[in-house]
């Protein structure tokens, strides 16, 4: 089983590249647990919230790897909560800091943010140096985690392209 990851700041086409992945693969994707957990949410979300998210979003990625498909496919991951509670909240989380040790992903796809932002109400940042930030941010997570990764940019279409060049670097048959 080849594991992919997608991750990278909010409004970069995440849900879009695993679903249009998935499909060319033949496999279903792991979708965003987030969108699930906090659509009917009222009010302003805690940092229990993001962890809570955080284990819901390994616990679809370990249910989905129980069917030991050949390509396992996550819209977003770990990491997106990693990143989340520190900037939001200015300090790490250890509950989530445990379930990124977890993690054993083949390949991160880290989204650029050339795409332009678009409103969602569950979105925060459409700020461009917000984003430059972010981006920067997961970036540097991936390296210091001495993970492989690689970026993916462009539109939609050159996105599957650009994504599916990395994972023939990566991927060993």
């Amino acid at each position: 089983m080849f594991k992919i990851a997608i991750t990278g700041p909010e409004s970069t086409g995440k849900s879009t590249l695993a679903e249009k992945l998935a499909r060319h693969f033949n496999v279903d994707y792991i979708p965003e647990y987030s969108r699930t957990y906090l659509e009917n949410f009222e009010g302003q979300y805690t940092e229990n919230d993001v962890v809570e998210i955080a284990k819901g979003q390994y616990h679809l990625i370990l249910e989905e790897k129980k069917k030991n498909p050949e390509i396992l496919i996550a819209d977003t991951e770990t990491i997106v909560c990693k990143i989340w509670v520190e900037y939001v909240f200015k300090h790490s989380n250890e509950t989530i800091d445990d379930i990124l040790k977890q993690q054993d992903f083949d390949l991160y796809l880290l989204c650029d943010i050339d795409l332009p932002w678009v409103y969602d109400p569950l979105r925060e940042n459409p700020n461009l140096e917000e984003r430059k930030e972010l981006f920067e941010i997961y970036k540097h997570t991936l390296t210091k985690m001495n993970v492989p990764f690689g970026i993916v940019r462009g539109s939609d279409e050159e996105r599957v392209n650009n994504s599916l060049d990395i994972i023939k670097k990566y991927r060993h048959e």
